[in-house]
């Protein structure tokens, strides 16, 4: 029997062979991708709005710039008229790229809403915001060497403030630092080799909290936030630490990409859905208030 048993699994394998077929995938198929859409309104700064493209399956990583929504026609309306945004950009000096965005000559203004509309590939898309969040007052800002929470173990912040009586609050934290080419991210410690600043050059980075904290179930209450950096840090080195008061629609899309975050790196985590502000685009626009800053001296070096 083995002979014939062996001799009906060559046939089989000749039977699977002889069904193959090479198939050639093209992958220009006129795929223009999705628009991306971000803008928030600070007051008393100009509008900015970023505006890209999603990068087809087949197509090799890209740049801001690469991926620019050229061309779009973008406006934002107040009380004070409609102004038409321009093409700008600002050079990245932690990536060594160019950012490209949308920039208006308008300072928003607070209490004022604001409607947004972009034209862009014969597509409309449009969205509105009202500037009216309270002004975070912070309290106190320390070191923590080590705080823990269901991710691990994590250095960083403490913001001590008071929430503004009311419901419906929601808060990021905000740090700005000098800092060199030698600093590295957290989450891309040794990948980027920063070659665009001289040894010793200083360059500010802005580092946006990731998560969204709100005020349920204590509203008017001292708070504390504890917040993991971004960037490394030696002993002495200087930061100033804002708190955002951010609208509901920039706080709900901004929870949702990091909640969407954690679930890549955590199988334990439920898989969340962005949904987007923009009518059919991705993305949000919305606006914030920044508390005053607060200067924070590291006291140790990072581990």
């Amino acid at each position: 029997m083995k002979p014939q048993k062996l001799s009906s699994i060559f046939i089989l394998m000749l039977v699977v062979a002889a069904c193959e077929r090479e198939i050639n995938i093209n992958p220009s198929t006129g795929f223009t991708g999705d628009i991306f859409i971000e803008g928030i309104l600070y007051p008393g700064e100009f509008p900015r709005v970023f505006i890209s493209r999603s990068p087809g399956f087949f197509e090799p990583d890209a740049t801001p710039q690469e991926l620019f929504g050229r061309g779009a026609v973008v406006t934002i309306t107040g009380s004070m008229g409609q102004e038409i945004l321009a093409a700008d950009s600002t050079f990245d000096k932690f990536r060594c790229r160019w950012v490209p965005f949308y920039a208006g000559n308008t300072p928003a203004i607070y209490g004022e809403a604001y409607d947004l509309t972009v034209i862009y590939q014969g597509k409309s898309y449009s969205a509105s915001t009202t500037i009216n969040q309270p002004k975070p007052i912070i309290d106190t800002v320390e070191y923590v060497g080590e705080f823990f929470d269901i991710y691990g173990g994590h250095d960083g912040v403490i913001i001590t403030f008071t929430d503004s009586p009311g419901s419906g609050d929601f808060y990021r934290y905000q740090m700005n630092r000098m800092i060199d080419r030698n600093t590295h991210h957290v989450d891309v410690l040794e990948v980027i080799v920063n070659d665009c600043v001289a040894e010793g050059e200083l360059f500010r980075v802005t580092d946006l909290g990731r998560s969204v904290f709100n005020d349920e179930n204590v509203d008017g209450l001292k708070l504390q936030l504890f917040i993991e950096v971004a960037f490394e840090y030696v002993k002495g080195d200087s930061a100033w630490v804002f708190l955002q008061s951010l609208d509901k629609n920039a706080a709900t899309f901004y929870r949702e990409l990091d909640e969407q975050l954690l679930a890549r790196y955590n199988p334990f985590v439920e898989p969340v859905f962005i949904k987007s502000k923009i009518g059919d685009a991705i993305g949000v626009f919305g606006s914030a208030v920044r508390s005053d800053s607060i200067l924070l001296i590291y006291p140790v070096s990072a581990d």
